[in-house]
């Protein structure tokens, strides 16, 4: 054995040869209950970041824990086509390459980013091997590989067969920048100072006026009412009366609000009620009857007042236009209120448009029905269980879920539009000067455009009210194809069932449902609860029998790493420096924490030194040169021999019982302890004249603590078994320590 253990080439050895030799791709016992688990597939976005391997530390801990327990194990290793995020990650590096995506057209937009992806998945494969993750590479799925995308359309057709797919107009946040719609828990919340204009509005008929505050004067001309709850005294006796807008000079009614009054909680200013870009107002013409109108077009600009104008540049003409005509009162630049923005920094506009939902509650499939009755007939485990809450709340107060986005990169919502009514589409298209055309599709067809050309350069489509569509086109009939894209929730929604293969595949029969989930705990509501219902809708059953929420590592800003936001910080620097072992041990010291945390470096020069302490004691084992590897006698054993037999079975034993808790630190922290026993016992011998006993039970109490800190420090547990006991498996092959009679007892 060498000095000093060299990280960086045994890392790379071992993992080829666990690889080479498929140690980890388990038969089908029929007789033995299996372990099955899947990777929660990182975003192909890029790169994992260290956030990424905490949960592949934890899965592996299970994983060589219950394959050394003799259990069929099984764990599968995948990838996310990611969807939004992983274009918002590639237009980022289009920027910096002084690219604009706009150049682009949407086939070849997608064709490079299918080539970033593929890159990005080699890239992935190697991070999940160098950080030692015994997964079984035969079975590696990715969300867009060809079984996936035949699952998932087969889902789609099988909800759309049973009556729970539709489309209606909903408000919804959109990204001009980034062209697509994003679901509300996407987006992030700022906080800003921001200016607050106060409007006069006249009453009907009188000088006298009442002064409302906006954020948005730009949308001032679509105010129709004003809500105001009738035990507000400051402004109840104006129910019933009528103001004049005074951009258009149309009626602005104000009625009494059905909504919730809080006296304490009331704001100090009086608002116009804005259901065409406020959601919360929007939810309640829905209730309540009011009408409500779009206001922006696709690109994010003007549809009314000042159209083509983006809605910064028309605010300053309609201030402008106030100010001139004295209805302007005042400005407050002081107005703290939030902001939404994309993950690329850009703010979203709320937008009323058609798109694709999938139903919660419907009569005769109640998804939402269904996966709570599951959840509690299975007996759904969640840790830490304080979080059952969360789940249960969520799934009871989730809405339809809208699964449509404009994306480019994603599954294609496998959708035909019957265009025998061209009246009812806008189109985008490339035309065959290489231009780009948008409008409605009766003129163009009017115009002698083709429908073979605009479905040839077909970037975009929009239908609208009662277009008709089909799984199914007809021959004879002329149909333009759904640009839309799937929400990667929706596949990713799927993939606790479909990782396993068809319903009918040995695979699924035997290892389905998974035992875990483990997860950040952020991804309960857009992941977990998804797989969920989803699952239980196909199968019948939940996908996992318990869910592992671990807490997030922060960025060097204190947020939550993204690659789509750019604060990810790179794995590669800690695997470089201390290795996978240290590296792993550092991430599960933190499992114990109930805070997000920031990943210190004494952490991991901690368990890098463990690392050195623990090969000493291997190069002191191998320089013994023991004649015989005979086990010891009963008779010969001493005090302190007798000792430590009885901890390596008391730790065997404990931290198997731990890990079945999921108490992954608390496991740690006693194999931690023990090398303290180890140390002392070297000393012990050394200070001996005859240390053949004494060696003899170091050397078989070494091998027992080598397998059983096996699943925490694969790779130099690995290297030491190799270099110390004369075996034709590898340690990952071992079983798990049983307790011996050691004492002829």
């Amino acid at each position: 054995m060498e000095k000093y253990y060299n990280h960086k080439e045994a890392e790379r050895r071992i993992s080829l040869m666990w690889e080479r030799d498929n140690y980890f791709t388990p038969k089908i016992e029929l007789t033995k209950k299996p372990f099955s688990i899947f990777l929660v597939p990182p975003n192909a976005s890029g790169a994992m970041h260290i956030g990424n391997a905490l949960m592949i530390a934890i899965q592996d801990i299970l994983a060589r824990f219950h394959r050394a327990k003799g259990d069929p194990t099984l764990w599968i290793p995948s990838t996310d086509h990611g969807g939004y995020e992983t274009q918002v990650t590639f237009e980022r590096e289009l920027e910096k390459a002084g690219k604009d995506k706009w150049k682009f057209g949407s086939k070849k937009l997608f064709e490079a980013i299918k080539h970033f992806v593929e890159g990005n998945n080699e890239t992935i494969k190697g991070q999940i091997k160098d950080l030692g993750a015994s997964v079984d590479w035969s079975r590696f799925r990715y969300t867009m590989d060809s079984e996936s995308l035949r699952s998932i359309n087969k889902t789609f057709n099988k909800l759309v067969a049973d009556n729970l797919i539709y489309r209606r107009s909903y408000m919804a946040s959109y990204c001009p920048s980034c062209a697509t719609i994003l679901a509300d828990i996407e987006l992030e919340e700022s906080k800003e100072t921001i200016p607050l204009y106060f409007i006069k509005f006249t009453f009907q008929n009188s000088h006298n006026y009442l002064t409302l505050a906006t954020t948005r004067p730009e949308f001032l001309f679509a105010a129709t009412h004003v809500l105001i709850h009738p035990d507000d005294k400051r402004y109840a006796h104006y129910i019933g009366q009528v103001l004049i807008n005074p951009i258009t000079n149309k009626p602005v009614e104000i009625i009494a609000s059905k909504r919730k009054f809080d006296p304490e909680n009331n704001n100090q200013f009086l608002f116009p009620f804005s259901p065409s870009y406020k959601k919360y107002d929007y939810e309640y013409t829905l209730r309540n009857s009011i009408p409500s109108q779009n206001l922006l077009d696709w690109e994010g600009k003007m549809l009314e007042r000042y159209p083509g104008l983006k809605p910064k540049e028309a605010r300053f003409k309609e201030v402008s236009f106030l100010k001139q005509q004295g209805y302007l009162e005042k400005i407050d630049d002081s107005y703290l209120d939030f902001v939404f923005l994309c993950k690329r920094g850009h703010e979203v506009e709320s937008v009323i448009m058609l798109t694709w939902f999938l139903k919660i509650d419907d009569e005769t499939v109640p998804l939402r029905k269904n996966a709570l009755t599951a959840i509690k007939k299975e007996g759904l485990e969640i840790f830490p269980r304080w979080r059952e809450k969360g789940l249960m709340e969520w799934l009871k107060k989730m809405t339809d879920w809208p699964i449509a986005r404009q994306n480019v990169w994603g599954i294609k919502i496998p959708i035909w539009y019957d265009i025998s009514d061209p009246s009812k589409f806008t189109v985008w298209f490339i035309d065959k000067k290489g231009d780009k055309q948008c409008g409605n599709l009766k003129l163009f067809l009017d115009q002698g455009v083709t429908t073979e050309e605009v479905s040839t350069g077909l970037e975009r489509i929009y239908a609208g009210e009662n277009a008709v569509w089909t799984l199914e086109p007809e021959a004879g009939k002329l149909y333009l194809p759904e640009t839309d894209t799937f929400d990667t929730w929706f596949s990713s929604g799927q993939w606790g069932t479909i990782v396993f293969g068809d319903e009918l595949a040995a695979d699924f029969s035997y290892f389905y449902p998974s035992d875990s989930i483990v997860i950040g705990y952020d991804l309960l509501r857009l992941s977990v609860s998804r797989k969920i219902f989803l699952s239980q809708y196909l199968t019948g059953k939940l996908p996992f029998r318990m869910v592992y929420l671990h807490r997030l590592i922060q960025g060097q800003d204190g947020q939550k790493m993204s690659k789509s936001i750019g604060n990810a910080v790179s794995l590669e620097y800690y695997l470089e420096k201390f290795g996978a072992d240290a590296t792993r041990m550092a991430l599960i010291s933190y499992t114990t924490l109930r805070e997000d945390f920031t990943l210190a470096e004494e952490q991991l020069f901690y368990f890098q030194e463990f690392s050195r302490r623990l090969w000493k004691i291997g190069c002191l084992i191998e320089a013994y040169q023991l004649n015989s590897h005979e086990l010891f006698k009963p008779q010969d054993l001493g005090h302190e021999d007798k000792y430590l037999l009885s901890e390596i079975d008391h730790l065997a034993v404990s931290v198997s019982s731990s890990l079945e808790k999921y108490s992954f630190a608390f496991a740690q922290e006693k194999l931690c302890h023990f090398l303290l026993n180890l140390e002392k016992y070297v000393k012990i011998t050394q200070a001996k004249k005859n240390t053949e006993v004494s060696s003899s039970v170091l050397r078989f109490v070494y091998k027992k603590y080598l397998i059983i800190s096996h699943p925490f420090m694969p790779f130099i547990t690995e290297e030491l078994y190799a270099n110390l006991y004369n075996s034709v498996l590898p340690l990952a092959a071992n079983p798990w320590p049983d307790k011996m009679n050691y004492f002829g007892e």
